[in-house]
């Protein structure tokens, strides 16, 4: 869906620029008082560095993590499944980064994630999925819900394909994964009543990716090109919000290791 592919990072370069703006004066405005959401200050550790939200520091600890089947790769690979890769749209892509995951429910979530963004194969670096898979972990010990995440990222999809007809022609392959990622974060504040901060996202996701103060503005960019509207219509948000379910449910992909000699076991 490409035509020539930009070198660098456009949009990064893009939201810089809009970040010295605002230290000058001349933009105003920042994710907080953007977002009509309230969000809540980051715990502290005893040195007074960041720290997960409560709720994730519990999540290992909690019966309720997340409608996940394990909390680990470690768990879930070692429950004698396999992963029919060829059956996964993004599956050849993924592969590699299996252990990466949070647990197998995440490939194909983000397999079906990648399809709603409308990208194609090419379009997804190695290092997109590896930041996704973070991120989706990440949402999994802020003791989100499978529920709320196929949520979250039916919001984010819709934003994405927004975003890309805008300034699809300046990002570059490589920055999909960090523009996918800030607009699940957007879609993580308009969803839940209790968010995590962006800077508790940054130290987490971003960090070597930006500064605090360029991820603001890339933020503020995302928001302005949404015109400030994170509802996404309820026909489009229920199609894929129901996409993303049956996704995580693995439904009909799933297989048993002496089911199929095309499997591959994630233990391999």
């Amino acid at each position: 869906r490409r035509g020539t592919r930009v070198a660098g990072s456009p949009f990064k370069e893009m939201a810089a620029a809009s970040a010295t703006a605002m230290t000058s004066g001349t933009v105003g405005g920042s994710v907080e008082n953007a977002l009509s959401k309230t969000i809540p200050s980051p715990a502290t550790t005893t040195d007074c560095s960041e720290a997960l939200p409560q709720n994730a520091s519990r999540a290992l600890q909690s019966s309720q993590v997340s409608s996940c089947s394990d909390v680990s790769s470690d768990n879930w690979r070692c429950q004698g499944q396999s992963i029919f890769w060829d059956n996964i749209r993004f599956g050849r892509e993924m592969q590699p980064y299996w252990a990466s995951a949070h647990c197998a429910e995440d490939l194909y979530l983000l397999s079906s994630f990648l399809e709603l963004s409308e990208l194609a194969e090419e379009d997804v670096t190695g290092d997109s999925i590896k930041l996704l898979l973070r991120v989706f972990r990440f949402l999994h010990l802020c003791d989100y819900s499978m529920e709320d995440i196929c949520s979250i990222l039916a919001h984010a999809s819709n934003y994405f394909r927004d975003v890309f007809k805008v300034c699809g022609d300046q990002m570059s392959s490589s920055e999909v994964g960090n523009v996918l990622a800030t607009l699940i974060f957007l879609a993580h504040c308009y969803v839940q009543d209790e968010t995590c901060p962006l800077h508790v996202w940054h130290k987490h996701i971003f960090r070597k990716y930006c500064a605090l103060q360029t991820l603001n503005a890339a933020v503020m960019r995302l928001l302005e090109i949404r015109r400030h509207r994170l509802r996404v219509e309820p026909k489009n948000l229920d199609q894929g919000f129901n996409l993303l379910v049956q996704a995580a449910e693995r439904r009909g992909i799933m297989v048993n290791h002496e089911d199929s000699d095309h499997a591959t076991s994630c233990r391999c």
